[in-house]
């Protein structure tokens, strides 16, 4: 039986501007994804069957309510694939934290339907589903660092810097995106913004980012979770060069220049019972979705 294992990366928003409500109902938003090393481990067989999805964490649904199950009911019925699907999900992304599990979960079940059907699935096959399943679906597939446009599914590869350590604090709240994105304000000064954003990442500066990188989903979520902002608060404390929210939250994150200040962080946060820390690199030049296995 074919097995393949894959590694699904998790990711950060460095900063996130909105600039208008579509007419579909989703917003039109800039944000810079950066991939970091937090991943889930998938393991993919082809089966006889449909499709059949395990997974350690209890709270993750194994129906299709998940987007695995999503994903390949539509990928077998838009290029008729002859098998079905075992899936095992090795949970280590918090869900409901804006780091994008589910959405990353959903590329590598394409990424493993391609290695299993290389000859009727394409790479521009792939990406056209991967944006009709999800916003973030796409960056999955392309990995590193993307200036993220549209839905977030337009997606512009850059390169920056890398050469940081990255703090994620999880205080266990899920924060609803779709409630964030319609309480959210969009201001007026939507070209200019996205001017100014796009030339943060042009004219590269990580000194820059305390002063001139926002999350516009902030405001909003920190005035339901105000511990939020004591968080962030409390990035910058232990010598973060930068803190914010990831995408609709709740999982805050600081940058650190030094490995040593990171770990001290996470060693101060590990005595708040709040939340629980852990420290990671960004990924830039590394495979998105890399494989641990191989098709056997």
């Amino acid at each position: 039986m074919a097995e393949l294992v894959l590694a699904s990366y998790a990711k950060i928003n460095l900063g996130l501007h909105l600039i208008r409500k579509r007419v579909d109902g989703y917003h039109d938003i800039a944000t810079v994804f950066q991939q970091i090393g937090l991943h889930d481990t998938m393991t993919f067989h082809k089966t006889n069957h449909d499709i059949h999805i395990t997974c350690t964490h209890p709270s993750i649904p194994l129906d299709e309510n998940n987007l695995v199950w999503k994903t390949f009911a539509a990928a077998r019925s838009r290029f008729q694939l002859p098998y079905g699907l075992q899936v095992h999900i090795e949970k280590h992304i918090p869900t409901g934290g804006g780091l994008g599990g589910g959405s990353s979960n959903a590329a590598a079940t394409l990424q493993a339907i391609q290695n299993f059907s290389p000859d009727c699935v394409s790479e521009e096959q792939v990406q056209e589903l991967a944006a009709e399943i999800g916003s973030d679906v796409p960056f999955f597939l392309v990995g590193g660092t993307a200036f993220g446009t549209g839905k977030g599914e337009k997606l512009r590869p850059i390169q920056i810097p890398t050469n940081y350590w990255v703090v994620l604090l999880f205080p266990g709240i899920h924060v609803s995106t779709a409630w964030a994105y319609k309480h959210a304000k969009i201001a007026l000064t939507n070209e200019e913004k996205l001017t100014k954003f796009s030339a943060l990442f042009e004219q590269f500066s990580l000194h820059a980012f305390k002063d001139h990188l926002v999350n516009e989903l902030e405001s909003v979520v920190f005035e339901r979770h105000p511990q939020l902002c004591d968080f962030k608060s409390q990035l910058y404390n232990r010598g973060a060069f930068y803190a914010g929210m990831s995408g609709s939250g709740s999982t805050m994150y600081g940058l650190f220049h030094r490995s040593q200040t990171a770990e001290e962080a996470v060693s101060f946060f590990s005595n708040n019972q709040e939340v629980r820390a852990l420290i990671c690199r960004p990924i830039s030049d590394e495979s998105p979705i890399q494989t641990n296995g191989k098709i056997v």
